[in-house]
C-alpha cells in the first residue's frame, strides 16, 4: 500500500471514529451476552476438568481465551516459536487486559498479576479460575512473592510475567524491571526466559490511528466498564505475537542485563510489527 493511500485510509478512521452506528451498540449487547454464556460454559468444563482430575488443564484455557479473542473480534497472527521446555518465564510487554486472552490463546503458563486484579469484575473472577499468582506491590513482600515464583518453576510451572510493571498506549515498550527476575535466580532448575512481543496492528485491514488504538490499548486512568464494553462491539483487529529467541539467564553478566536484552527484543520487534521506520 503507498504512502497516500495509508494516508487517507488513516484520516478516513480519525473522521469516523466517533460515529458509532447502531449495529456497533447492537454488537456490544450481543457480544456481551455471548461473553456471559462462554464464561458460564467453561467454568462448569473446568470445574468438571478438576473434578476428575484430567491431565493437561491447559487446553480448557486454551480453548476458553480462543473464544474470548472471537468474541472481541481479535485475529491473531503468531511468529517464532513458542517454549515447550518447562519451566519458561515469558516476558512480555504489556497494552490491555486483551493480551491475556491473546497470550492464553497460545502459551500454557499461569499469568503474574498484581492484587488489584482479583478484586476486580469479570477479570479478577477469570483470573482467579485460571490460576494467577497475585502479588502486592510492597517491597517488603518482594522476597516472599520471588519465592512462591521459584516454587513455581521448581515444580517445572510456566510463568507469564509483564516486566515494564504498567501498560502503554501499545506504541513502545518501557524498562524492563529487573526485580522480577529474582525467582528466576532463586530456582533450583534452570529457568528459560522467552521475550515475546504483543503488537495490534490493523483494525479492518488498515493501519491503526492513534484513536482507534486507544479503543484496545487500555492504560493510564482509562475507566475499565466502558473500555470493556467498546472494545466487545468494535470490528476485525489484528494483533501480532512475536516469540523471541529464548534465553538464560547465565547468558548475560546480571539479571539487570538480562533485562535491558528482553525489552530491547520486545521494543525492536514492537517497531518492525508497526512498520516504524
Amino acid at each position: 500500500m503507498s504512502d497516500l493511500n495509508i494516508k487517507t485510509a488513516l484520516e478516513n478512521e480519525n473522521t469516523n471514529i466517533l460515529k458509532k452506528p447502531l449495529f456497533h451498540s447492537l454488537r456490544v449487547v450481543i457480544s456481551t451476552l455471548l461473553l456471559i454464556v462462554w464464561c458460564a460454559v467453561m467454568l462448569l468444563v473446568h470445574l468438571c476438568w478438576k473434578i476428575l482430575q484430567l491431565p493437561k488443564i491447559e487446553k480448557c484455557y486454551f480453548v476458553f481465551h480462543g473464544g474470548c479473542c472471537w468474541l472481541f473480534n481479535l485475529r491473531c497472527h503468531v511468529s517464532g516459536e513458542i517454549s515447550t521446555v518447562r519451566p519458561t518465564l515469558f516476558l512480555s510487554n504489556h497494552i490491555s487486559y486483551l493480551d491475556v486472552f491473546v497470550l492464553g490463546k497460545y502459551v500454557p503458563a499461569y499469568f503474574i498479576a498484581k492484587s488489584e486484579v482479583s478484586g476486580w469484575p469479570i477479570l479478577g473472577w477469570l483470573a482467579k479460575a485460571q490460576n494467577t499468582l497475585f502479588f502486592e506491590r510492597n517491597s517488603k513482600k518482594v522476597r516472599g512473592q520471588m519465592k512462591v515464583m521459584s516454587d513455581h518453576f521448581e515444580a517445572e510451572g510456566n510463568l507469564i510475567l509483564f516486566p515494564e510493571g504498567t501498560s502503554t498506549d501499545g506504541t513502545h515498550v518501557q524498562p524492563f524491571k529487573s526485580s522480577l527476575l529474582q525467582s528466576v535466580e532463586l530456582s533450583e532448575k534452570e529457568v528459560l526466559i522467552q521475550p515475546v512481543t504483543l503488537a495490534y496492528t490493523k483494525y479492518k485491514d488498515q493501519p491503526m490511528c492513534h484513536q482507534r488504538r486507544d479503543q484496545y490499548a487500555w492504560y493510564a486512568t482509562m475507566p475499565f466498564a466502558s473500555h470493556f464494553f467498546n472494545a466487545l462491539g468494535l470490528a476485525k483487529a489484528d494483533v501480532e505475537i512475536t516469540f523471541h529467541q529464548p534465553v538464560t539467564l547465565s547468558d548475560f553478566e546480571n539479571r539487570k542485563v538480562c533485562a535491558v536484552d528482553c525489552q530491547q527484543q520486545v521494543a525492536n520487534g514492537l517497531h518492525i510489527a508497526l512498520g516504524d521506520k
